[in-house]
């Protein structure tokens, strides 16, 4: 991969926004991962019916109703992605992945407990590095979908005025209105994303004649995003024995803030001498407040506008490949944008049972109506900051509907016994595909968001394929327990949208590979 000259692109100035999309809001807001307490993970996360785990109240509050003594727990570990990362980027990153407790009261003949809890979980891991390399041809070029977006301003006043399309017009990528001038032959991408999502959830949970418990969760998110990527595009232009560089897309963004949600649970043993058990939890969208900022884009291109050739009435540039020059076009300054992202409604079910302190067992079911997320901007501003009020903004929020789809989840998981002191366990996820087949992000809708777009490019992501195992060892009030987990996922790379320039169905999609190792440890201790 051609990196020549890449220092130069270090030299960007101001601040601007990459405008959200329904790619990136999902990418950001989903929790199709598993993180939590050791044994949580390493039964797959299915422990919503058994309980007795402060984990399992990320997926029913009521679990915490089946706590008879009082709990203190850590867990950390880290992260591996499976795929070689761009350049000279690290596969493995630390994670902090759970810290909580849980206090139980008892009421005089212990019979029935109120107990209350609370844990902060990892829900989502952003960290990841990847890089595509795709070849050009047909006509095919990034400059057409940012000159047919800067046309159709041109010609409709009214529609949206996206940032980037008048930097690389700015940037001399194209001829106005004769076009591109040089086809491409082929592109280079690669992205770096860090940072993490967590919830602090406090949980309220009780149990009546040990039947039947009901709980309560009340949950807040913080949310801290970070990425940054770099599009390059060659010509064959001047000597076609060499691959030239031709221009340079680098961005930066930075996404922070908060959310709020609800959980509402319910666990019945249907059977009073049986320890089978049955649970649903119904969970809140998570209401996101978040800003981004520390957020630019820069063109670097070598082409050069040396003014008219009059009998074509077309521009004439001089290509500066033997110089090696570049102009550095960079975005607006002093440009940042709050914005509110409305998370989907979830559905869970769940059930499971013990064989006496030999074997348990829990299968899970979930319905994530990702395809309703929604988004939309602080109608007004106080001195305390933006409200949680939404204007929403219906454009995106149909494009997120035609992009993304709801997610099945189908967890399940094992732990076996044969010590009192030691337990292995095995765990399983599935979670369906969530993007529609086709999906693109179509950049020309009458967005607000799109005034302040710094990319072309999504990703189309497969199902999710996650197994796990673990151990647990116990010693009176102490345990210690170990879980390994992979999580097998790929997606469909797109640099840009083909159907601006006539040419549907010529950009070849990149398969994209998301797999990767987990591993933590957890410490508790139970009074």
């Amino acid at each position: 991969m051609k990196r020549t000259l890449f220092a130069a692109l270090a030299i960007m100035a101001a601040a601007h926004i990459q405008a959200q999309d329904p790619f990136t809001n999902y990418q950001m807001v989903n929790t199709t991962d598993l993180f939590g307490t050791a044994r949580y993970v390493a039964m797959g996360g299915a422990m919503g019916a058994l309980g007795t785990d402060i984990s399992a109240i990320s997926n029913n509050p009521a679990s915490l109703g089946l706590f008879r003594k009082n709990d203190i727990s850590i867990s950390m570990g880290g992260q591996i992605q499976d795929a070689k990362p761009y350049d000279v980027d690290s596969r493995g990153r630390f994670s902090f992945d759970q810290v909580g407790f849980v206090a139980c009261f008892p009421n005089e003949d212990r019979t029935s407990f109120f107990n209350f809890g609370l844990n902060l979980q990892k829900k989502n891991h952003y960290g990841n590095s990847f890089f595509v390399e795709g070849a050009l041809g047909g006509g095919l070029s990034q400059t057409n979908q940012l000159s047919g977006l800067y046309s159709q301003f041109y010609t409709d006043p009214e529609s949206r005025q996206a940032a980037l399309p008048v930097r690389a017009f700015d940037a001399l990528l194209w001829d106005m209105p004769d076009g591109i001038k040089a086809n491409a032959t082929g592109y280079d991408y690669n992205r770096l994303t860090t940072g993490n999502l967590y919830g602090l959830d406090m949980n309220f949970s009780g149990n009546l004649q040990d039947r039947f418990y009901l709980g309560a969760t009340v949950g807040l998110d913080f949310l801290n995003y970070r990425t940054s990527q770099r599009y390059v595009e060659y010509r064959d232009a001047t000597r076609a024995d060499v691959r030239v560089q031709d221009y340079d897309l680098t961005s930066n963004r930075r996404i922070h803030g908060t959310g709020f949600n609800v959980k509402l649970g319910a666990i019945v043993r249907p059977f009073e001498e049986d320890p089978f058990r049955i649970g649903v939890t119904v969970e809140t969208p998570t209401w996101y407040v978040l800003t981004q900022d520390d957020s630019y884009f820069s063109f670097a291109s070598k082409w050069k506008y040396q003014g008219y050739d009059e009998p074509s009435k077309s521009y004439i540039y001089d290509y500066l490949y033997d110089q090696g020059d570049y102009d550095i076009y960079n975005s607006q300054d002093d440009n940042f944008m709050d914005f509110n992202v409305f998370s989907p409604w979830k559905f869970r079910a769940q059930m499971g049972s013990t064989v006496g302190d030999f074997l348990a067992w829990d299968v899970e079911y979930e319905y994530a109506m990702y395809d309703y997320t929604k988004m939309g901007y602080p109608e007004s501003y106080n001195s305390d900051g933006p409200t949680i009020n939404m204007d929403k903004d219906r454009a995106m929020t149909t494009l997120q509907h035609a992009s993304i789809q709801g997610v099945h989840n189908i967890r399940a998981g094992l732990e076996i016994k044969p010590l009192p002191a030691f337990a292995a366990r095995v765990g399983y996820n599935y979670w369906s595909r969530p993007s529609k087949n086709g999906a693109t992000f179509d950049q020309g809708i009458n967005s607000y968001a799109m005034d302040y777009i710094l990319g072309t490019e999504w990703m189309n992501l497969g199902a999710t394929n996650m197994f796990s195992f673990g151990i647990g060892f116990r010693h009176k009030s102490f345990y210690a327990d170990l879980a390994y987990r992979y999580r097998a996922q790929s997606a469909d790379f797109y640099a840009f949208d083909d159907s601006w320039g006539g040419t549907t169905g010529l950009l070849q999609k990149q398969k994209v590979s998301l797999d990767r190792h987990g591993f933590n440890v957890t410490l508790g201790y139970r009074f």
